[in-house]
């Protein structure tokens, strides 16, 4: 019987600062941490009958050995928020992620993404 198994693993930590009554910062940073992995996977090919052409019982009984997902993220986001009139307020926002894949089986997936962006808001 094939199994399953995943787990999954996140922090977070989140700072706000009240600067003035009209003006906060803020800043936030999430920890994450996954894995999974598939295991005993037998396909029997007496047990099934006409079998595509090309179709590798062997090959798919042994994917298991390629399935451990181990990854780690981490983000940090910073920014502020200024009422500059009532009811409305404008907000800016940078942050930065780190990706890391612990098993790149087909290709390398490590990364980082940095930005700004910002918006205003109405409030009801």
């Amino acid at each position: 019987m094939m199994t399953y198994s995943v787990r999954n693993h996140t922090a977070f930590i989140a700072a706000n600062y009240q600067v003035s009554e009209r003006f906060s910062l803020f800043a936030n940073l999430v920890f994450n941490d996954g894995r999974g992995s598939l295991g005993n996977i037998e396909l029997d090919p007496t047990q099934a009958e006409g079998a595509p052409p090309g179709f590798n019982y062997r090959d798919i009984t042994e994917i298991g050995r390629y399935s451990a997902l181990s990854i780690g993220r981490t983000q940090q986001m910073y920014g502020f928020n200024w009422e500059f009139a009532p009811n409305w307020v404008a907000s800016v926002v940078g942050y930065y992620a780190n990706y890391v894949d612990r098993h790149p089986w087909l290709f390398e997936t490590d990364g980082r993404t940095a930005g700004v962006h910002g918006g205003i808001s109405y409030i009801f």
